[in-house]
């Protein structure tokens, strides 16, 4: 049952925070304004729910009403437990003028951007496919004209979308990052180019993300060590980012992965309107499926919080002097399945965890919303 943060209430709750292990419990107090805090302590009776830092989103489709796969924000944000969504590459320089001036002020959720190297963005779906379709000034230009918004470039570097472009619009998009101060964001899975190229162009505090995608010529070894590639990569402090998506989430190799002890650092949907009805569904859902696959509820938590606030640079500690919350989620983790939920990957196959994460409330500014 989903606590009523009512003003007035005092819920007990569980608290895990990935950057203090110490604290484990406290109490969500809500006056008589609504707007609530955390006293941290012993809560002296049951917890009620989980809370810990707002989820981050860090792959997702959101620019509503002009793309054809995206979703509006709150559909995937604030109603899951979501409080930051990153649209991950709707929007190239041509278009991220009516993602700021329409989508983002529509939604509750914040919403922040990796700018598509293409200048359209996603309308077309092979948005790098010919040289014509990128602009490197405008693209800089674009990107320091919104720096509270774009926090990073999106490049989809794989051969069903750069057509015969192969490695040039990765190199076009580093150049437009680098020169403008931010990491990228990279989309990988079949060839060409070869993951090996992918790989070996990217810098500590990029990421790569479909890490765990099951396509030839994936990036893993049957071990579930990394490829040589791979391995330099991170060996430098390139980011492995999950990005279910339709078509991006093998289980098997996220499970040998991890058991070799290779975690994502980041766990995000790259959810639309093709996969928000399943396999997808929400972040919750994928998180559920990390948990599956042998991450610890407190590393699952990190990959959905701290982690994806240190990728695009956000330095905002969830809470404030005396205990104000300035972003969280409320949360529990069950042995039942959300609405008799059927966990499917991208390739088919079909798994029960036995731990369920649900969203039960997103908290922003101290004020409470329950999830949908």
């Amino acid at each position: 049952m989903t606590p009523q943060l009512q003003p007035g209430s005092r819920t007990p709750v569980r608290v895990i925070d990935p950057a203090d292990p110490s604290v484990t419990g406290g109490t969500v107090e809500v006056d008589d304004a609504g707007v609530a805090t955390l006293r941290l302590g012993d809560p002296g009776r049951s917890p009620a729910a989980t809370i810990g830092p707002g989820w981050v989103d860090l792959h997702a489709h959101v620019y509503d009403g002009t793309t054809q796969i995206s979703v509006h924000p709150d559909r995937v944000g604030l109603d899951h437990g979501v409080h930051t969504v990153l649209d991950a590459g709707s929007a190239g320089q041509a278009t991220l003028s009516g993602l700021l001036d329409y989508v983002i002020p529509s939604a509750q959720t914040r919403v922040l951007a990796w700018l598509n190297i293409g200048s359209h963005g996603l309308v077309d779906l092979r948005e790098t496919s010919d040289a014509r379709l990128i602009d490197v000034d405008a693209s800089v230009a674009a990107a320091l004209s919104a720096p509270d918004v774009v926090r990073g470039i999106k490049v989809r570097s794989s051969g069903a979308i750069v057509g015969n472009m192969g490695i040039q619009p990765l190199e076009l998009g580093k150049l437009v990052a680098r020169t403008a101060g931010l990491p990228l964001l990279v989309h990988i899975g079949e060839a060409p180019p070869l993951i090996d190229a992918v790989l070996d162009l990217l810098d500590a505090g990029d990421s790569i993300t479909h890490c765990f995608h099951g396509k030839t010529g994936f990036p893993w070894l049957a071990s579930g060590e990394p490829t040589p590639a791979l391995r330099r990569a991170l060996d430098r402090g390139v980011r492995m980012d999950v990005g279910h998506g339709a078509a991006s989430f093998d289980v098997a190799v996220a499970r040998r992965a991890i058991e070799a002890g290779h975690r994502p650092h980041t766990i995000s949907t790259d959810i639309h309107v093709r996969n928000i009805g399943g396999p997808v569904f929400d972040l919750a859902t994928v998180m559920s499926k990390l948990l599956h696959c042998g991450m610890p509820l407190t590393a699952v938590i990190d990959a959905v919080t701290h982690a994806p606030r240190a990728t695009i640079g956000l330095d905002e500690p969830w809470l404030g002097p005396n205990g104000a919350i300035r972003h969280a989620t409320l949360f529990d983790v069950t042995n039942d399945a959300p609405d008799g939920r059927r966990y499917v990957d991208a390739v088919g196959s079909t798994f029960e965890p036995s731990e369920h994460l649900v969203a039960l409330a997103t908290i922003s500014h101290g004020v409470s919303r329950p999830c949908a």
